[in-house]
Formats: C-alpha cells, sequence, structure tokens
C-alpha cells in the first residue's frame, strides 16, 4: 500500500461563518478524500479577510501535506481575495496566465450572448480572474472561474471556486487524476447499515470484535447508524473484517452490509416488484417524496404524492374520514394508515406510504408530544403502521420520520 497522504481543506468566505449559506463544499471534498483512504488533518473556514486567508494558508502548508483544497473568493467582487492570499502566502507574483485568460474569454462571450451584455465592459472585470500565482496550472472552469494547482515544497495546493455548482465537477474531475496517478493508497472497504440501534449498541460489538488491522468510523445521522471499515489487503485484515461485519449482522438489525442505502434498496426492490409507491405526508411536507425521487431513475417506480397538511386536505385527497380524525386526533395510528390507503386509491400505485406527527417546537401535548410520529405502509392485502418518538429539533424529526417511513417500506416489501 502506498503511504497515506495528508491533506487538508481550506474554506474561504464570511458568508459560512454567519449563517448566510451552509457550507457543502468541505464535506464534499472531506468525504471523497477520507473515502480513497487519505487522512484528512484539518478543515478550516476563515472569512474574506486577505490576513485571516493567509495566515490559514501558512498555517496548513506547515503541516506537512500532500494537498491542501482550497475553495472559494475566486470571482470578480472586493471580497474574491483568495487569489491574492495565495501568491502572498507562498510568495509568488502573479502573472496574467494564457490559457486561463482564453477559459475566461469563451465564458464572458457565452454570458454576455445569453443575458444581452456588452462584452467589452464585462469581459475588463473578468479578466482579473486570469491572474494568478506564478507556476500555477489553470483549471478548465465548470463556470465563469477557472480553479488553479501549484507545488509549494511537497504541497500540491488546489484552489476552485466557491460555487458548489462549480467546485463539484471541478473537483470530480481532479479526484479522477488524482487516483491515476496513484495517490491513494490502495484500501478495501466495507460498510454496514443499522436502522433501529444507536451508537451505543454498536459501539460494544465492535469493541467485542478484534479490528487491530482496521480502520473503523462509526457515524450515527437520520436515524441511523453506519459502520465503515478500511483495511489494506492481507489475509488477516480480510478476516477481521469478516468477523466484525458477521458480528454486527448478527447482534444487531443491520439492513445493508454492502453499503447500499435504505433509498436504494427501496428502489431497488420496487423495481424487482415491478412495483409502484405513492407518498402521502403531514409532517414531512414533501420530505418524503423529495427522498423517493432523489435518485436517478425514480420515476420507474414513484407516481406521486400529497401533502395533506391540513385535515380538509386529508379529507378531500385522502379520503380519510372526519370520525377517524375526531375520534383518534390527526397525529395518530388510524389517521397514518387511511393517509397510506387513500394516497393508493387516489394515484394506483402498489404502495402507499405515509407521515403524521408533530415536528415542534410547539404543538406538542402531554398525550402527543413534539416528536410523535407515526408512519404507515398500505399495499396489496397489508396495512402496517408504527409510532416513533424522535428527540433533535424540527428538521431532525421531519428527516428521521422519512428515514423511519422508507425503511417501513422496506420491511413490508420483504427481501
Amino acid at each position: 500500500m502506498s503511504p497515506v497522504p495528508r491533506v487538508a481543506v481550506l474554506l474561504t468566505g464570511s458568508e459560512l461563518l454567519d449563517g448566510r449559506v451552509h457550507d457543502c463544499n468541505g464535506a464534499t471534498v472531506a468525504s471523497s478524500l477520507a473515502a480513497r483512504g487519505a487522512r484528512v488533518t484539518h478543515v478550516l473556514t476563515v472569512p474574506d479577510d486577505a490576513r485571516q486567508i493567509v495566515a490559514a494558508l501558512r498555517f496548513s502548508l506547515d503541516q506537512d501535506l500532500s494537498l491542501l483544497v482550497v475553495s472559494g473568493g475566486l470571482g470578480t467582487t472586493h471580497d474574491d481575495l483568495t487569489t491574492a492570499a495565495v501568491a502572498e502566502a507562498v510568495g509568488r507574483d502573479l502573472a496574467e496566465d494564457a490559457q486561463a485568460l482564453a477559459w475566461i474569454e469563451e465564458r464572458t462571450r457565452a454570458i454576455c450572448r445569453s443575458r444581452r451584455l456588452a462584452f467589452a465592459p464585462a469581459f475588463a472585470q473578468m479578466r482579473r480572474q486570469a491572474l494568478l500565482p506564478a507556476g500555477s496550472r489553470p483549471l478548465p472552469p465548470a463556470g465563469a472561474a477557472p480553479g488553479f494547482a501549484l507545488v509549494v515544497g511537497d504541497t500540491t495546493v488546489v484552489v476552485l471556486p466557491g460555487v458548489p455548482a462549480e467546485l463539484e465537477p471541478m473537483w470530480a474531475a481532479l479526484v479522477d487524476d488524482l487516483q491515476q496517478q496513484g495517490f491513494f493508497p490502495s484500501l478495501r472497504t466495507r460498510t454496514v447499515r443499522i436502522f433501529g440501534a444507536g451508537e451505543i449498541q454498536v459501539a460494544p460489538v465492535v469493541a467485542s470484535s478484534a479490528h487491530g488491522l482496521l480502520d473503523v468510523g462509526v457515524t450515527a445521522a437520520a436515524g441511523e447508524v453506519t459502520v465503515c471499515l478500511r483495511h489494506a489487503g492481507g489475509e488477516e485484515a480480510e478476516a477481521q473484517a469478516n468477523r466484525l461485519v458477521a458480528g454486527l449482522a448478527e447482534q444487531l438489525p443491520v439492513f445493508s452490509t454492502d453499503g447500499r442505502t435504505v433509498d436504494e434498496l427501496v428502489a431497488d426492490r420496487l423495481r424487482a416488484l415491478d412495483a409502484t409507491v405513492a407518498a402521502a405526508e403531514s409532517c414531512t411536507g414533501g420530505l418524503l417524496g423529495a427522498r423517493l425521487t432523489a435518485l436517478a431513475g425514480s420515476s420507474d417506480y414513484f407516481v406521486g404524492g400529497v401533502v395533506s397538511y391540513a385535515n380538509e386536505v386529508k379529507q378531500s385527497l385522502l379520503q380519510v374520514s372526519a370520525a377517524t380524525i375526531a375520534a383518534h386526533g390527526a397525529v395518530s395510528e388510524e389517521v397514518a394508515l387511511d393517509m397510506a390507503r387513500g394516497v393508493v386509491a387516489v394515484t394506483g400505485a402498489t404502495f402507499g406510504m405515509a407521515t403524521t406527527g408533530i415536528a415542534g417546537p410547539g404543538g406538542g401535548t402531554p398525550d402527543k408530544p413534539v416528536g410523535l410520529v407515526y408512519v404507515a405502509v398500505a399495499g396489496p392485502d397489508m396495512r402496517r403502521a408504527e409510532r416513533h418518538l424522535f428527540r433533535g429539533d424540527r428538521e431532525t424529526v421531519r428527516v428521521q420520520s422519512v428515514t423511519a417511513a422508507l425503511h417501513l417500506l422496506l420491511q413490508a416489501m420483504g427481501t
């Protein structure tokens, strides 16, 4: 196995620090690096301040890194300071790069045509993006701004735009290049997914199985626990991984040992059954439908849904009786089951799914507290419902409700 590369990520942008924008670039870059066996030493976020960007760059370059990925600050506005900061941090002059300039001119002309703008003033403003630190290699843009890469000592510095839609394709191309160059170590990975048990139950199972040759990561999110195993080649390491996976599957409610998510398993099972599904949602407000359609090809099995927040909509569109709501309340097993049955009747889907609950922060009572959610599934000759009491804020309750509904559908379809 090749040596494990040490890598870091530096994010620039005041909007990432004051809550205006939620970072996704750091997670995109760091997770893809870690998944390939690199050791991520740190992810730093700094504001649009030249002094702090330079300081963060110098700190990172002093950490014996193989790769430093910098995101943000490559545009044409006053707070796009990253390129100049990189040049200052590494002691190099800025110079106009011919290839970068050609890309920028091409993109500027396209933008001006689509927006009916005058080219000359726009290009004069965009042109500054072609100024790169001496010795840099320009990277093809996915939007308007090129990225660039340069070598500083033993560290390769890669600088990319901060707009996720631009960073993601540029980063994907870079990762492929690094993979082909043998940058990443040769590792084997296994991913085990668990639903219905928490980290406190997973930890002793991991501890009881010898795993000295494995890198084991345990993560809890969205109501599930994921155990990721990584190891180099070798019979003993492979044996340790097999024993640990077997122990987890024997002692815990494991639903996937091949890395597939519940979303993928649901999709695969629906296709195998030549079945369709529809969603009736109250507390999740469309999140279940969004999750069911997030995978490419979801039109194979998803036919539609109804967001029925008001009781009147539950009654008029999903045929939930007023008497049932009056007797049990909108947040109840009975209403959830009728919603699932109703969406099947409305859409003609094979399976209907339903969610109804109290996501909070208000609306709870002693009998029906915040976090109480019922999920249900109706299908050919079957109806199932589950009661859950989730903890967390409104968004956490809603996300976990969707996850629980997907697992109930998977269980109802069998294997």
